[in-house]
């Protein structure tokens, strides 16, 4: 069970809210959860769909309480950005349209996509919430 300490804490970070006019230690302390949350998140992780999607790794960086995913296609010599597919950003409080790409993001193809929130759960979870398109989405 989270304590009310680190529930707030994780607000503070969510939310993005400034840490300069919290007090001294528990400005370290969100600071501390934050770097945490960085080393346990985010990488570049490799995708065993890539006959699925159009993409074999993806990048997962998170800063400030946004999360951004960069999708990447492996090359003969480096890793490049597959060019249409442009990062995903998101924000808690704000309701983001992730369009077909969010689709194949969360192994939904055809459908698309609308993020509206996300939480930690345990430590060891990051839970999204939003909807999807009950149809297949046309190509656009």
């Amino acid at each position: 069970m989270e304590t009310l300490k680190k529930k707030s804490m994780m607000a503070v970070i969510k939310l993005g809210i400034p840490k300069s006019e919290l007090p001294e230690t528990v400005k370290k302390e969100v600071e501390m959860l934050e770097e945490r949350i960085k080393s346990d998140w985010t990488g570049i992780f490799r995708s065993w769909y890539s006959l699925y999607c159009n993409w074999n790794y993806i990048k997962i960086d998170w800063s400030g309480g946004e999360w951004r995913f960069q999708f990447y296609k492996a090359g003969p010599t480096f890793t490049f950005p597959v060019a249409q597919m442009p990062a995903i950003k998101i924000k808690a409080g704000s309701s983001y349209d992730l369009g077909k790409q969010g689709g194949i993001m969360f192994f939904l193809k055809g459908k698309k996509i609308w993020i509206d929130n996300y939480r930690f759960v345990e430590d060891s979870k990051v839970v999204f919430y939003g909807s999807y398109s009950s149809g297949l989405a046309r190509d656009e």
